[in-house]
């Protein structure tokens, strides 16, 4: 969503006005942001330019939303939660597709994008519950009791069992544990949209 201050106030009052009609409810427009992101990624090693094109709808699409809840009167703290991670995640798949480009000689390691997925699944969870609180859709004592099935204390536990067997010299052994701290790292940021958004 574009920021209500100079140009940005500008910019979203205008596509306000363009597209403000359109007959798509904000929330399904922000999920097909992160729809095109994800086709921007898939698609960045057969063609870049249609890459761009894709991560270009899903940025349009993220000024979009907002354009719409406003013309509508459809402006939910809810909306807003959504909003506010599928940008996490259209940018996280922009970069991803960047990196993957500027070193392709990486592209083939798949351990390296396990590695990158961990990294976006640590960060993500604790992101999901504090943006939760930020948005207003749940309080702080809500917040605290957000599930997942991959808290903190077990990801470190994991990350620190991945780390050990490489030092040992069993790097085959910590990319399985990596995979897994890495997909329940996923599944989490998952539960606790849901939660988020049902509460």
């Amino acid at each position: 969503m574009i920021k209500e201050s100079g140009i940005g106030k500008e910019a979203s009052t205008l596509i306000q006005k363009l597209f403000g009609w359109i007959p798509i409810s904000p929330n399904t427009i922000t999920i097909l942001s992160v729809i095109f992101a994800v086709c921007g990624f898939a698609s960045y090693s057969q063609n870049a330019w249609l890459s761009f094109g894709f991560f270009a709808l899903a940025l349009f699409s993220d000024a979009v939303d907002g354009a719409v809840a406003k013309a509508k009167n459809m402006q939910t703290k809810k909306g807003a939660f959504l909003d506010g991670v599928s940008d996490r995640i259209v940018e996280f798949f922009i970069i991803l597709a960047m990196f993957g480009m500027v070193v392709p000689a990486l592209y083939l390691e798949w351990e390296t994008w396990l590695l990158i997925l961990l990294f976006f699944g640590t960060g993500m969870t604790s992101f999901v519950k504090a943006y939760s609180e930020h948005s207003g859709i749940l309080e702080h004592a809500r917040a605290l009791k957000m599930p997942g099935i991959l808290e903190r204390t077990e990801r470190v536990l994991l990350i620190m069992v991945g780390f050990v067997l490489v030092v040992l010299g069993f790097g085959e052994y910590a990319i399985v544990v990596i995979a897994i701290a890495g997909i329940l790292s996923l599944i989490t940021i998952i539960q606790r949209i849901f939660y988020s958004l049902s509460n």
